[in-house]
């Protein structure tokens, strides 16, 4: 890949919400500081209606950015319009609620420069900013998977990851009314094609977190709830995604399902440690919390309850 390669940054607005300590105006200012070229970098922001005003928020930043409006869309429908919308050889994807660091884009070509053809893309670390349990929940919420090189992630984090524009164009987010499995159907279709994703331990995000707060704490059970639900109706619809089987028969093999989520999020949780800084005794209540509000969103996926319509 040549020193001036172009890159597409796809902004999100469904992500964003009335109580985060990181604010769309805060993204577009840390997108704003990149050391990459600004000459260079194409800025899509995708508007679904949530932010009031938001073209004057961007605007005076980003004066050639191109503004999509997609009332009521979902988090991947966003990304999936301006994943299909960016001319640059190279599309880089943030949250609505995250500010990346000032070199988030020059690793992010440094790294896909360097890659193998077979990389489809580069992965990144998200944190919470700080709070009461944020690195322990980073750790659960997002932290990575890497394969036994290390080199490589098991697991997308669509907030903080960037992809080759030519082969992101083959492919699409699936399933876009879900909050959640999602992104693991997307990886999943990229390694059925024979691609992986690069784990770049210096792509920092971070990430809005509500802390101690009452928001804080639904914001913490909705997600929850809403991994459980999605992971029953993923493979409900989907029969290749891993443990498909447990759930698409009456739905008994479901705790069997959820107990090996609840190992693999153990491991997670364990695997980033030293890379978050997590007090891994600390982290287990929060994870068993959430692993017991997990398997009942998979329980009203089974019953047919309504998907969870938390904001």
């Amino acid at each position: 890949m040549p020193t001036a390669t172009t890159i597409s940054v796809v902004l999100e607005t469904d992500s964003t919400h009335p109580y985060d300590n990181i604010k769309i105006g805060d993204c577009l200012e840390a997108v704003a500081r990149q050391t990459y070229p600004r000459e260079l970098t194409e800025l899509i922001v995708v508007d679904g209606g949530k932010v009031e005003g938001l073209e004057e928020v961007v605007k005076p930043l980003f004066p050639s950015a191109i503004i999509f409006k997609l009332p009521g869309g979902t988090k991947f429908e966003m990304k999936n319009l301006g994943m299909k919308a960016a001319t640059g050889e190279i599309v880089a994807f943030v949250d609505g609620d995250c500010a990346p660091p000032p070199d988030w884009l020059s690793w992010v070509v440094r790294e896909l420069a360097q890659a193998l053809p077979e990389v489809a893309g580069v992965q990144g670390i998200t944190v919470l900013t700080d709070g009461f349990l944020a690195r322990e929940i980073s750790a659960l919420f997002y932290g990575v998977r890497s394969d036994g090189s290390g080199r490589y992630t098991a697991r997308l984090v669509t907030d903080n990851c960037a992809f080759r524009r030519e082969i992101a164009r083959r492919f699409t987010f699936e399933h876009t009314d879900f909050s959640t499995v999602v992104d693991t159907l997307f990886l999943r279709r990229l390694e059925q094609a024979g691609y992986r994703m690069r784990l770049c331990e210096n792509l920092r995000m971070d990430h809005s977190f509500p802390g101690a707060t009452w928001e804080g704490v639904r914001w913490f059970f909705a997600r929850a709830y809403g991994v459980g639900y999605y992971m029953v109706k993923g493979r409900q619809l989907e029969p290749d995604l891993r443990g498909s089987w447990l759930v698409r028969w009456g739905g008994v093999g479901w705790p069997l399902l959820a107990l090996g989520k609840f190992l693999l999020d153990l491991h997670q949780v364990w695997q980033n440690r030293r890379r978050l800084k997590v007090r891994p005794l600390v982290a287990f209540l929060p994870t068993v919390l959430y692993e017991a509000v997990l398997f009942l969103g998979g329980v009203a996926a089974l019953l047919r309850f309504p998907p969870p319509r938390w904001s």
